[in-house]
């Protein structure tokens, strides 16, 4: 068949069981009539064969995608337009001082003072029950059954609370009780750095809300941001409480001056502070460093990635967790004054007071936990952007372009090992120093 598309004039179309070339060439050139052998089919039935024929021929059919075409789901599919765009901040935050201008409208403003006052009192019953379970060594007689259901009934209110306040969901909350009652037990000094690490690092996640509901891939339309599941509270909470049971059973109960008495006490308190320092650095870094007026940077290449990514750091989440390290020390360096002051030991309250370098301690913990999980997030923690989503997410999928690191671990697992890793060096790092000595 011999057709010219593109609206020009079509040929007969001529069927030919025998013959010569060149009857069929002097046929076409006009110079011998059609015999009866040729048949002659209308112009617009070779029009609409022409249309089809075209449509058959095209390289790639429409919904269909060749082999040799890269796609999304195969990993090799070019970014996409929106992946390509430059990035562009999600905050406004520009340094230090808008930082504690958001934190005090977000926090101090976003609930009624009755209620804010509420809370208050709330946390400072729980700290008076807190040092009235352990005025007392406790032995193994009456005050020792008083320490242990004290324990328990003040960790299963303040998971409570956190789970009323929808910082915690309802597994969250039964693994808060848990760690609560076994840090609570173990001393004043550890049921206060569990209780401010919640708290503050709760009150945190609040801050900047709307803008973090674009951002989180967890987020639920109509549900608060911010609540944690049971995972989340043993990845924080499972390793300290393992450590400050191990320093209530080494020493008896009672809380000895660090570097002074037990040789087991210090490197276990040193790393109980090094675990929640890097938890509480990291996750002030996260909720804060998000919020910053300046892009992220890549911590393995230096390069611009968008809000949510991975490993991206910013000078704003630096600030945050240093200061969230220091939180930590700060509440444990708090915690070892109250019972020396309750019972009138002025003397011994004054050599707590003398131990300031647990908030060295602390924010230490805070700046290279925060570093040290920022670069596993950018290298074996997967980071992509989902155009469907239109936002940064953890796990791959057809819709997913990656941007960085390897779906080897997930959040949780990273904020544990590097936590673990904070505090293993503290812990050895405090032996091998010598303390006590």
């Amino acid at each position: 068949m011999s057709v010219q598309c593109l609206g020009a004039t079509l040929a007969p179309l001529r069927t030919r069981a025998l013959g010569s070339k060149s009857d069929a060439g002097d046929w076409a050139m006009g110079r011998v009539r059609p015999s009866p052998r040729v048949a002659l089919v209308p112009r617009a039935a070779l029009a609409g064969v022409a249309r089809v024929r075209a449509h058959r021929i095209r390289p790639v059919s429409r919904g269909r995608t060749p082999r040799h075409v890269p796609s999304a789901a195969s990993g090799d599919a070019p970014a996409p337009e929106e992946a390509r765009e430059p990035a562009t901040p999600a905050g406004s935050i520009d340094g230090v001082a808008d930082a504690l201008a958001s934190i005090a409208r977000d926090i101090g403003g976003g609930s009624s003072s009755s209620s804010g006052g509420e809370s208050g009192e709330a946390l400072l019953v729980a700290l008076v029950a807190l040092v009235s379970i352990h005025v007392r060594d406790p032995g193994w007689g009456v005050w020792n059954v008083i320490r242990v259901v004290g324990s328990l009934v003040l960790g299963g209110g303040l998971a409570f609370k956190g789970y009323r306040g929808g910082s915690l969901d309802r597994s969250g909350a039964v693994g808060a009780a848990l760690v609560g009652w076994g840090t609570l037990y173990a001393g004043v000094r550890f049921g206060v750095v569990l209780g401010a690490f919640f708290f503050l690092s709760s009150a945190m996640t609040r801050v900047g809300g709307e803008i973090k509901k674009r951002i989180d891939e967890n987020h639920v339309p109509g549900k608060a941001p911010g609540a944690r599941n049971w995972i989340q509270v043993a990845a924080n909470g499972l390793v300290p409480t393992f450590l400050a049971m191990s320093y209530s059973f080494a020493t008896g109960g009672p809380e000895y001056l660090l570097g002074v008495n037990n040789a087991f006490e210090t490197p276990l308190a040193a790393a109980f502070i090094g675990y929640y320092g890097c938890c509480c650095g990291d996750t002030w870094s996260s909720e804060l460093g998000v919020l910053s007026r300046k892009m992220p940077r890549l911590i393995t290449t230096g390069e611009e990635v968008k809000p949510g990514t991975n490993g991206g750091v910013t000078t704003l989440g630096l600030v945050a967790s240093a200061a969230g390290g220091f939180a930590v020390g700060f509440a444990f360096w708090c915690g070892g004054l109250f019972v020396p002051v309750v019972t009138g030991n002025v003397g011994l309250a004054l050599r707590f007071a003398a131990q300031w370098p647990v908030l060295v301690i602390g924010l230490g913990a805070g700046v290279v936990g925060s570093l040290m999980d920022s670069l596993l997030g950018a290298t074996i923690q997967f980071s992509g952007y989902c155009s469907e989503r239109r936002r940064m997410v953890s796990k791959p999928g057809p819709t997913v372009t990656k941007v960085s690191g390897l779906n080897f671990l997930s959040n949780s697992a990273v904020n544990f090992v590097t936590a673990s890793l904070c505090a293993l060096m503290l812990y050895y790092g405090t032996i091998f120093a010598g303390i006590p000595r």
